[in-house]
């Protein structure tokens, strides 16, 4: 078996490739700025240095949602090539995205917050009424928030509304659940969680979170985004057990602390099993071995020494 760990930094990908290592499995570190995707008429080609890629049978993924113009032509290349990766193609877009994220959530039937988005700012007054206060409102340009405001009545959005002086491409408004969340992360089949609550206060800082055993309700739902996020490994946040993010990156340090967990074993035993569930890519050298370990055992084991 082979894996390659992609992410930015290799404190990043160390704890997987290590856990990795342990099982038995050939897995090794590439920085991501050592990827090159060369583009030849309708052809796109990953040139790596120090790695061929196409030799491994699966690549595990961890990037920032940002770098999701880059990621995804990535993606599809290795969708193209048989190479399993936890996240599949569209779903850096959909992660990168909010207004079309809680989109693509409640089509595919996930328990979100209830969420509205319009084009227009004149539309705003108008949508807001198919939603309870308070309510948080966002303005995008492009997929970047460009400002966020928790609103209580008409005249807070009308303020919001008046504050926006600059063109925008969008507006999202969502109900405001007034509870802590609850930060997930599910690797596969498995759901780890941690409470947003210190001394029942709601805290920000994850790091300040307590152990939290979730809900039957919460897993699925945890569960259910993620996957229709395309993503086989994720951050997922709930507030009373809805959806209100989906993240890639799994923050792992933070979770093993909290969890009491190594969070890096359930990875490597998840890329194991996909791995087994899809069978190992054969290469030349493996062909090259398997004769050499035949001929051994005949008359021409002489010519091996």
């Amino acid at each position: 078996m082979r894996v390659l760990v992609l992410a930015e930094k290799e404190n990043v990908a160390k704890p997987f490739v290590d856990a990795m290592k342990r099982k038995g499995v050939k897995a090794s570190y590439l920085q991501l700025l050592k990827i090159n995707l060369v583009s030849k008429h309708k052809n796109v080609q990953i040139k790596a240095l120090e790695e061929n890629i196409p030799k491994y049978d699966a690549v595990f993924l961890q990037a920032r949602t940002d770098l999701a113009p880059f990621i995804e032509p990535l993606i599809d290349i290795l969708y193209e090539q048989k190479i399993f990766c936890n996240a599949k193609p569209g779903s850096y877009y959909i992660a990168v995205n909010e207004p079309y994220r809680f989109v693509n959530l409640s089509s595919n039937n996930i328990k979100t917050p209830k969420t509205l988005s319009t084009g227009s700012i004149k539309n705003i007054e108008r949508v807001s009424k198919k939603i309870s206060y308070p309510l948080i409102a966002k303005s995008f340009i492009g997929k970047n928030v460009q400002q966020s405001m928790l609103v209580n009545n008409d005249n807070e959005l009308n303020n919001f509304v008046k504050s926006i002086k600059t063109k925008v491409d969008g507006f999202v408004l969502r109900e405001f659940i007034d509870d802590c969340v609850v930060s997930c992360v599910v690797i596969g089949r498995k759901v780890f969680a941690i409470d947003r609550r210190n001394n029942n206060k709601c805290v920000l800082e994850l790091e300040k979170g307590r152990f939290y055993n979730p809900k039957e309700e919460e897993k699925e739902n945890a569960l259910n985004a993620t996957r229709a996020c395309g993503l086989e490994i994720a951050r997922v946040d709930l507030v009373k057990g809805r959806v209100i993010a989906v993240e890639p990156e799994i923050p792992i340090d933070v979770f093993n602390k909290i969890c009491s967990e190594n969070l890096e074993e359930h990875v490597a035993n998840f890329f194991i099993d996909k791995i087994n569930e899809i069978g190992v890519k054969k290469t030349v050298g493996d062909d090259l071995i398997e004769i050499a370990n035949k001929l051994s055992k005949t008359m021409f084991s002489r010519f091996l020494k």
